[in-house]
């Protein structure tokens, strides 16, 4: 039927990033940009809007975003830039993350890759991730402002990806936590973060969680997203070092996700209410997973007088070279 919504120029973007979200936007179509109005092809007819039939359709040809890169590259940059245009990338919301090995102009390759995948920002990887607060070392290319909301299986994360690591190869993993609380389970997320999976695990599990982060700036986006996703009445977040903030005995279920957590796990097993599972993540050499792994898991929980049982393993992705991040679903009793 070709529809399109009308819509004031100022309301645009938002609407615009609304239609995405909902799956509605027809890109088969051209967007048409009027003085003071736009149109947007839609795939069906929506309520509360100005629903016109547009008589002159403007088709687009739809190129996978890598060719179309490389389509519009064709002599705005050396060959040997060309030759080095990044393959992969991470995109959070309007922020694009690039490694730029090789390439010599890299503003110009910054801008054709915003052009086409509608970034406000282009960072360039500089030296991953650092520290116990986990701050990626990125540099701006394009833009200077990197707060972003990214919206992954319906859960939206506000956050500064200048200031904040987000891991898309861990997507797998975040829903997987979607499913793995019932509703009245009481869970510990030792490492929260933005709430990567505290969110998941509050929205679909409907579980009451305690969501515990040292960094100050990742604390605060914690704070905005359980808002965000309407999750306040079953997320408690507290700011500071879990070891010392962490409750005793209450726990269902705690997720430890950060790659450094053996040292860590008394403090869970604290947490735990007699029977329980852990979910704990860590950095390991290939040849250690799972067993190996497991048994150094298993020594310290004897030591706290509980049993310990592997239920799950997963490889999450690969880390460095021979070394994996790993996850462990490990049932104590």
């Amino acid at each position: 039927m070709n529809l399109a919504i009308v819509v004031d120029k100022r309301e645009a973007e938002k609407i615009k990033n609304t239609l995405i979200e909902k799956n509605l936007l027809d890109d088969s179509r051209k967007i048409i940009r009027h003085e003071n109005k736009v149109e947007f092809p839609i795939k069906k007819r929506l309520d509360g809007f100005n629903i016109i039939k547009q008589k002159h359709v403007l088709s687009r040809k739809i190129f996978p975003p890598f060719e179309e890169i490389k389509r519009r590259a064709i002599g705005k940059i050396s060959m040997r830039d060309f030759a080095q245009l990044p393959k992969k990338w991470e995109k959070f919301g309007d922020v694009l993350v690039l490694k730029m090995n090789g390439i010599e102009d890299k503003k110009k390759v910054a801008e054709l890759y915003a052009e086409v995948l509608n970034c406000k920002a282009v960072m360039e990887d500089v030296g991953g991730i650092k520290g116990i607060i986990r701050k990626p070392s990125l540099k701006f290319l394009i833009g200077n402002n990197a707060e972003t909301v990214h919206i992954e299986n319906g859960i939206k994360y506000k956050f500064d990806a200048a200031a904040i690591m987000f891991s898309s190869g861990n997507v797998d993993e975040r829903i997987r936590m979607a499913g793995v609380a019932k509703k009245n389970d009481i869970v510990v997320d030792m490492f929260a973060g933005i709430g990567y999976f505290t969110l998941p695990i509050a929205v679909y599990g409907k579980a009451r969680v305690y969501a515990y982060e040292i960094n100050p700036i990742a604390y605060k986006y914690l704070e905005e997203n359980i808002k965000l996703n309407n999750v306040y009445d079953r997320v408690k977040a507290e700011l500071g070092d879990c070891r010392k903030k962490i409750v005793s005995d209450v726990a269902d279920r705690v997720v430890m996700g950060y790659l450094d957590s053996l040292p860590f796990l008394p403090y869970a097993i604290k947490s735990i209410k007699g029977n329980g599972i852990i979910y704990m993540h860590s950095k390991c050499r290939e040849e250690e997973f799972p067993y190996k792994l497991f048994n150094k898991a298993k020594e310290i929980i004897k030591k706290h007088g509980f049993k310990a049982e592997l239920l799950y393993h997963k490889k999450v992705k690969s880390y460095a070279p021979h070394i994996i991040h790993a996850v462990l679903d490990i049932k104590i009793e």
